[in-house]
């Protein structure tokens, strides 16, 4: 009788050992199918990062070439204001002149009918 219950004991912790390597071994399958699920996350993550930094580097470039076009256009509307300014400048210089010169033909006129 000994021998039978040493033998059902023995059956019980095999039985035992073989539900938990089973276990074991769905929990590692399990870690291994989220461990590739995780992989092509990371290389999905890596596609759009370089997707991302590619277009950072569109924009950057965009924003260097309207920060020249405005810069050239100030310059350019810099320019022109200035030739402008300068020619009102001969303008009122002229103006200032003509001026004094009918204010002194006035008072010749006052003189001669006053």
């Amino acid at each position: 009788m000994t021998k039978g219950v040493e033998d059902q004991i023995e059956l019980m912790e095999t039985r035992g050992r073989s539900r938990k390597a089973s276990r074991l071994r769905d929990m590692l399958s399990t870690l291994e199918g989220q461990v590739v699920n995780l992989e092509e996350s990371i290389g999905d993550t890596r596609e759009t990062l370089k997707e991302v930094e590619g277009r950072i580097d569109e924009l950057d470039s965009m924003n260097e070439q309207l920060r020249d076009f405005v810069l050239e256009s100030l310059n350019s509307t810099l320019g022109k204001l200035m030739v402008i300014d300068d020619a009102l400048e001969v303008m009122v210089m002229t103006l200032k002149e003509e001026i004094t010169e009918l204010k002194g033909e006035l008072t010749i006129y006052k003189a001669t009918l006053g």
